[in-house]
């Protein structure tokens, strides 16, 4: 079983469907900490604060994991906001578009878990 969370707020992603509509609020946020995660272990989180978004993979709980990585050349900072309401700064080279990230969530949710491999990775 896979599961979502939104700002710590359970959606539904049981089927495609609930998967599709759950997304479909993601996409209407502009601010968010999401983590999509499976009953074997392997997660992921997606921050976003606009058009700027960045994942994170982790294999298990503790794992020192993958983060993306978007255009290298990239400068700046962007900030994100946690659920707890923690303030969380990254580079801008790290940012990933919006509908790559959302399809990483897909790729994730359809392999139970995988590695999505769309996104360039960086080992943490």
């Amino acid at each position: 079983m896979i599961s979502i969370t939104l700002n710590e707020q359970s959606l539904p992603a049981s089927t495609r469907a609930q998967l599709d509509a759950s997304l479909a609020v993601v996409r209407a946020r502009e601010k968010f900490e999401l983590w999509i995660s499976t009953e074997a272990g392997p997660m992921m989180c997606m921050l976003r604060n606009g058009e700027s978004a960045w994942l994170m993979y982790l294999n298990e709980p503790g794992d020192s994991g993958f983060s993306s990585r978007g255009e290298v050349a990239r400068a700046g900072v962007t900030t994100y906001t946690l659920a707890n309401g923690q303030v969380d700064e990254y580079p801008l080279s790290w940012c990933v578009s919006l509908p790559s990230c959302l399809q990483a969530i897909e790729e994730f949710w359809v392999s139970a878990g995988g590695l999505p491999s769309r996104i360039s990775w960086n080992r943490d």
